[in-house]
């Protein structure tokens, strides 16, 4: 019994130890995009029967979540890949919100049919 008790001990010891190593957790989404959360011992994760929520600050809906895990520096990017067939893009935004008629390669606002998202065109 006192030798499952230290095993467990030096179990959770070691764990705790490989999380230090990472001040982010990231969640990864299927269409590609990354959110980082820092890592602490106040961080929030609640689960319900499709949902998780972060903290205050993010929601995912679990059938769209790919993986989440322990990251060393902050990946989020905010930025979705838009495949042209899903959505009728209505307009493309420059990043301080004016309108552009052709957009060229670098970061842009879309406004869809399904809602607004921040696109690389390459």
């Amino acid at each position: 019994m006192k030798k499952t008790i230290v095993f467990l001990t030096l179990l959770a010891g070691a764990i705790t130890a490989q999380a230090d190593d990472f001040p982010y957790l990231t969640f990864e989404t299927n269409n590609g995009e990354k959110v980082s959360v820092e890592f602490s011992s106040d961080l929030t994760l609640d689960f319900s029967s499709s949902t998780l929520k972060v903290g205050n600050q993010y929601t995912f809906t679990l059938k769209d979540l790919k993986k989440m895990y322990f990251s060393s520096d902050n990946q989020t990017t905010g930025i979705s890949p838009v495949n042209a067939d899903d959505y009728i893009i209505y307009g493309y935004y420059d990043l301080q919100g004016r309108p552009v008629q052709q957009p060229k390669r670098g970061i842009y606002i879309i406004k869809t049919s399904k809602g607004t998202k921040k696109v690389l065109v390459k």
